[in-house]
Parts: C-alpha cells; structure tokens; sequence
C-alpha cells in the first residue's frame, strides 16, 4: 500500500496540473485606447488576482474549466464584472470607461457588509476614495472627514475630533477599522480623540454610512458608522517583485512636517505591506488676526505592517498589525480659557493586531466564511496642573479589547442574499491616578476614573436578508446582544449588570427607473451602557463630582427615513430626511454623595436613563459633469435636534452646513476647489451655554456662521506624485460649533510621493 501511494500522488499531481487553466488579456482606456497598468483583476468567490503590468497585460493561473466572472476594476473608471469561460484560448481584451461622475457609482462594503454598488444599499454612503486622499493629504483623520455629507467635525483639540453624525457623537457614533470596532468600554459620550490615533497615511479608503448601523454592527452605531480600510497589498502576476516609496509634507508656517515609508513585496501567493511614519505638528495659526493658538504642537509616530497569505485557491489569510504613539497633546482651550497651567494627553496611542481568514466557495449556502480574530489596546493618560497650583494631577487608562467575529454570506438563489454571524469583543480596563505634590516631590496614589480591573463583554449574532422581486427590493435583518459588565470595585458593591437587546431593520427599495430609486426604511438601535457610564466615581470635569450607577440599561432609538437616488452618466445625487426617536438616553443629574449633594467643592452627579430626544433632518448631494473632465459637487446637510425632557434644544447639534465645488482629472493633472461653510448655531442646550468651548465664542448668542475656500492641485507622472494646495484662502477667523479650537487660517501645504 505504502508503495502505490507516491504513484498515486503523482497522478493526482498530475491530473491537478492538466485541470489548471489559465487566462491572459489586456486592459485599455476605451476613449484613448492606451494600455492602464495597476488596474486589479480578481476572480469572484476565489482568491486568485493580480494586477496588470507597464503595457495593460495580466495572466491569471490556477484556474478550474468552466465558467466564472471577473472584477476589474481601478478608481476613476467603472467596474467591470465580464463572465469568461476558462480555457480562453486566446488572450480577452477589456475596455474600461472613466468614471467621472463617482457618486452612486462606488463599491461599498459598510453598508451590508460584503460588497455592494452604493446605489443599490438603501442607505447612505459616503465614500472617501485613494485618490481624494491623496488630493488633500489630510493632517489628520478627524481632518479627512470634514466636508463630507452628513459628517460634522467637532475638536475640542488639534490632536483630536470627533465626527457628528445625523446630531449623535461620541460612543453614539461606532468606529471600525477593517470591519473590527474601536469603540471600547470606556468611549466617552460627547467629544473625544480617539479618531485621531488612526494614522490617514494608512488608510486605502473611508467608508461612512448615515444611520443606525446596529443590526449589522451592534451597539454604539445610533448615528451611524465610520468605516477605516487600510491599505492592502496586490499579488504579483509573474515573478517576485519588491518596491518601495516614500512620501513627505510641508505645511507653511511650520504647522507640519510629515514623512513616511512603505516597503511592499508582492509573489503570486504572498504579498506584503508595510510602512512607517514620523510627523511633527507646529502650534495651529487660525485664521484672520487670530494668530497662533499655543499650545497646541504634538509629535506622533506610527508604523503598519500587512501580509497576505493564499492558502488555496479559494482561501486568504490576513495579518495587520497598526500601532500609533502621540506624546504630549495639549488641550489647548483648557490652557487658554479654563485656568490650566498644563493640560495634555500624556500619551494617547492606540495598536491593532488582527488575524482574518477567509473561505470562498461554490456553495450557495456557504459562498464565503471568513473569521476574524483581534487585539485592540487603548492607552490614553492625562496630564494637568492648574495655574499656580503646587501638585501636577496624572491619570492613565489602558484598555486590552481581544475580539472574535464568525461571518457567513450565502445566495440561495439569484434574488436572495443573506450575510449573517457572531461577535464577541471582551475588554479589560487598568486605570490608575496619582497626584505628584512639587514641593514634598510626594505622590500620591488615587483611584483612576475607572474602577480598575473591571470588564466587558459583548456577544452578539445577527442575521441580514436582502431579497429582490421585480421593481422591489426588501432588506430586513435582527440582531441580539447580551452584555456583562463588571465592575470591580468594593466601595460601590463590585456590581455586576447584563444590558441585553433586540433590534431589526426593514427597508423598501422601488426602482422607478434603473436610475432612479425610491427608499424607505425603519430601523431600531441601541447603545449599552458602558464603564464609561458605569463607574466613573470623582471629579471628572470642572465643578463635576461623578458617582456609579449600576441600573443604567441601554439607550434606543426608532429611526423612520425615506430617499431618493439617482444617477445618469452626467448626473447623480441623492436626498434622504430622517426622524430619529431617542429614548432611555442616559444623562447625568443631580445626587449625593455620603449624604452630600457638593463633595470636594464640586457638584455630584450620576447618570441615568432619564432622557428623551427627538432628531430629524435632512442630506443632499449631487455631481454633475459639466465637461469630458471637469465635475460640480455639492452636498447640504439640516439636523434639528430637541430634548424633549426637558423641552430645549439637544446638545452640540451642528448648524446647517455643506460643501460646493470643482474638480477635474485631465492627463495626469488634477485640481480642486471646494467652498465649505456653516450657518450660525442659535438653538442652544443649557448645557451649551455653559460649555466654555461654545460660550467664548458666542456672537449675538449664537455660533457665529463661517466660509471657507480651499484649492487643490496635483500633476502625476510616472512614479511621481505632486500635490498642494492652499487652505482658507480667504484666510477666515471661524470655529466649528462646539470646538476648543479655532480653524487653521491661511496656509500652504506641498507633498510629493515617489514610488509605487
């Protein structure tokens, strides 16, 4: 037997060779006729890709006889999905036609969690692609979102910002990178940073879909979800290649300077991704007679590495590991307007590892089956000493997330798709605080904000349909979640409480017109509460003593939306209004603490489910084209938001704003213009009153209304890549409602990239 089995091996061997097939083609432009290199040429449900070479040529290997469909596809032109039969015989051809209108005409993944034209998802979505990327060559991530529909960018500081999405922020917005959640047991409602620990050098594309995200994604998603895709690396056609490129930025007036590298190695069944990069941020100059706001200059460092592995020819496998580090970040308003002498985030970093596998197949009940393991760490410390005090106040938080997701699509038939899976995401959170006296050097050891030791866990499965009859498409899905929390603490009890939810979405797509869609949808969403909520106990603010509460249960909405989409190959754009009811929405009020309502001279309060909100408003945007090469844009965003428990307005909801422009691809050459403002914010919470960030800059009790005009311009040839551009030409003094900084006022930046 043991003799006849390397015989046999040999002729499986054999008849597997015979049975691998092979295709070669080449891809044009189908107005000039030139050959497109880099264009990625991949085969559905397989692992098999590559991209295309100097003169537009590809070879693909491995390929079983039959029939099976292709994607190619590059950004600037559109999709092609061609079905070829294997073997070819001889080499395809392929003509792809620019895409100058990209609105409605992008492949998107948020919006049901595997790929989807954005027109057909009955939600949404913006898409931030490569290219508008490298246009702008954002300062920051917070800084890349602003001006996109329906996003407003709130900075308390310049290292930090925080997306507004249909009048939610904060753990009310959820953020993914890679489809795995940052959001963590201590996201804190309102304003915070942890946007900007996400490198924008890292990032392929951004991807945000308005709206509750919860059956998908689960909790926090109640405004909507922010998608982070990394770069990813391309298998080589024919032999091993490695490259490299390198990318630097100046911005006038010492505001940046920015440097990374990327090495990439790439071979028919591995390739690899990794890069560095080192930046240094001046003081902020904002505009008009404003002059430099100090402090606000930080250093961050960053690095990523990305391997991927084909473990058949039906099977991937993804290594990422992301690590970002910023050292001394201040908090400028505070220095400036609230009596600090320091105020800093000391450090705030962040590191993603993450091990994916991913399975295709024929199978219509299993045509993918991906697994995705994760280890998310967040460090956040904070630095502050008030003016003319003698001790120096450190607090320091690191929270260890390890996740697990199981995702399964299936297409039973041609009209019926279905993605559905598990999750579980478990956080540990170590929080410590002390108090250094300057003149005895004592220190003091105190309790962190958190109860330390305490944790988290979040299992959740969901189930999402999409089914397509005649003219209608019927999207509908469930989610349940069961969260524990436990906090360890013995001076509030050690509580321990189990948040759970149910919650379901249903939408109705008629296509009037292959063009022309009409969408209403329902959905439900939930936040559970978190440590954040849970077991904060001491000042946490000015004059805010905080105590526990261990009956907190989730926040819900009830979201109604109805749209229009349409798209022609000179026009597109879409209108969506909403009515969001929040309910059970946990706030903070008045209590006691050891039988004192005022402890330490400052006010106690704890939160709880006392609050109800009403949201609702609306998001427009077109392009049109205008010329073979030259596009409008524009978009207009209205949210009202009005707390109905206590009959004023909802806090820190944005003004009325939006963004009008040009651009154009024209041979290398690209340029940009882009004219975004704000009306005035009048409609004002108590609390907004009160905020220093809002009332220093009150006008006529009001946010005061802002323009501001940005131009871009790039030229690219062969492994160069020149981009500038100027920001706030007109050099206006303006602040984004509810921020602790003002906006940079004029200024220049340049960046060149050369290499792949």
């Amino acid at each position: 037997m043991n003799q006849c089995l390397p015989p046999l091996l040999a002729a499986l061997l054999l008849v597997s060779i015979a049975s691998a097939q092979s295709i070669r083609g080449r891809v044009a432009d189908s107005e000039s006729g030139r050959p497109l290199a880099g264009i990625t040429v991949a085969v559905a449900r397989t692992t098999l890709g590559t991209v295309t070479d100097a003169n537009g040529q590809f070879e693909l290997n491995g390929l079983a006889n039959g029939d099976c469909q292709l994607g190619i596809s590059a950004v600037g032109y559109e999709t092609l999905r061609p079905n070829v039969t294997v073997p070819a015989g001889e080499a395809l051809a392929f003509m792809l036609k620019k895409a100058v209108v990209l609105l409605n005409n992008e492949i998107v993944v948020t919006a049901q969690r595997f790929e989807s034209q954005s027109f057909d998802a009955p939600q949404t979505v913006s898409v931030l692609s490569p290219r508008y990327i490298r246009q702008t060559a954002p300062r920051s991530t917070p800084e890349l979102l602003m001006g996109t529909t329906g996003v407003f960018v709130q900075k308390t500081n310049h290292g930090g910002g925080s997306p507004i999405v249909r009048g939610l922020m904060g753990n009310q917005v959820l953020l993914l990178m890679d489809g795995i959640r940052l959001n963590n047991a201590t996201y804190r409602y309102g304003p915070n940073q942890y946007l900007a620990t996400v490198d924008p050098l890292v990032l392929e594309r951004v991807e945000v879909t308005r709206g509750s995200g919860s059956v998908l994604y689960g909790s926090d998603a109640l405004g909507g979800v922010v998608q982070l895709i990394s770069k990813t690396p391309g298998f080589a056609a024919g032999k091993p290649t490695v490259s490299g490129s390198g990318f630097g930025k100046w911005t006038s007036a010492g505001m940046e300077r920015t440097a990374r590298g990327e090495v990439r190695a790439s071979a028919r069944k591995v390739a690899f991704l990794g890069g560095f990069s080192a930046r240094n941020f001046g003081d902020l100059l904002a505009g008009g007679d404003l002059g430099f706001q100090s402090p606000s200059a930080y250093q961050e460092r960053a690095g990523d590495a990305k391997i991927l592995v084909k473990t058949s020819q039906r099977s991937l496998l993804t290594a990422s590991y992301q690590h970002l580090y910023q050292y001394d970040v201040p908090v400028y308003y505070r220095v400036a307007q609230d009596n600090y002498l320091k105020y800093s985030f000391i450090p705030q970093a962040r590191t993603l590892a993450y091990l994916r596998w991913e399975k295709y197949s024929d199978h219509k009940w299993l045509q993918s089956v991906r697994f995705t393991a994760s280890l998310n760490r967040s460090v956040e410390g904070v630095v502050n000493q008030r003016n003319k005090a003698t001790t120096i106040n450190r607090q320091k938080d690191v929270v260890n997330t390890f996740g697990g997701i199981v995702e399964v699509h299936s297409q039973p038939t041609d009209y019926w798709n279905i993605h559905s899976g598990a999750e579980y995401y478990f956080d540990r959170v170590n929080s410590t605080a002390s108090t250094l006296n300057l003149q005895t050097q004592a220190v003091t050891a105190k309790r962190g904000y958190f109860a330390d030791g305490s944790t988290m866990g979040n299992a959740s499965v969901f189930t999402s349909h999409i089914v397509d009859w005649r003219r209608f498409q019927f999207s509908g899905g469930l989610r349940f979640n069961a969260i524990t929390l436990n906090v360890r603490d013995e001076a509030i009890g050690n509580p321990r409480i189990s948040p759970r939810a149910l919650v379901g979405h249903f939408a109705t797509t008629y296509r009037l017109h292959p063009n022309h869609h009409l969408i209403v949808a329902t959905n439900t969403g939930f936040r559970s509460p978190n440590l954040d909520d849970v077991s904060k106990l001491g000042n946490v603010e000015a004059n805010v003593f905080e105590v526990p509460n261990a009956n907190l249960s989730p926040e819900k909405t009830f979201t109604l939306e109805a749209g229009y989409k349409f798209r022609t190959s000179r026009l597109s754009g879409s209108l969506m209004a909403f009515s969001t009811n929040l309910t059970n929405q946990i706030v903070r009020v008045e209590s006691s603490f050891q039988g004192e309502t005022v402890y330490q001279n400052a006010r106690v309060y704890t939160k709880t489910n006392a609050a109800e909100s009403l949201l609702h408003g609306g998001e427009a945007e077109a392009e049109v084209k205008i010329l073979a090469s030259l596009v409008a844009f524009g978009s207009l965003t209205y949210t009202y938001g009005q707390d109905l428990s206590k009959s004023e307005p909802m806090r820190r909801i944005p003004p009325l704003f939006g963004r009008l422009g040009l651009r154009s691809d024209h041979k290398g050459l690209s340029g940009r213009a882009e004219y975004i403002f704000a009306g005035k914010q009048d409609r004002l919470a108590g609390g907004d009153r009160s905020d220093i960030r809002i009332s220093s800059r009150l006008s006529n009790g009001a946010t005061p209304a802002w323009n501001v005009l940005n131009i871009y311009a790039g030229y690219s040839y062969r492994k160069y890549n020149l981009n500038t551009g100027v920001q706030n030409l007109l050099n206006r003094a303006y602040r984004m409602h509810g921020s602790g900084v003002d906006g940079v006022g004029r200024s220049l930046w340049v960046a060149l990239t050369v290499g792949v």
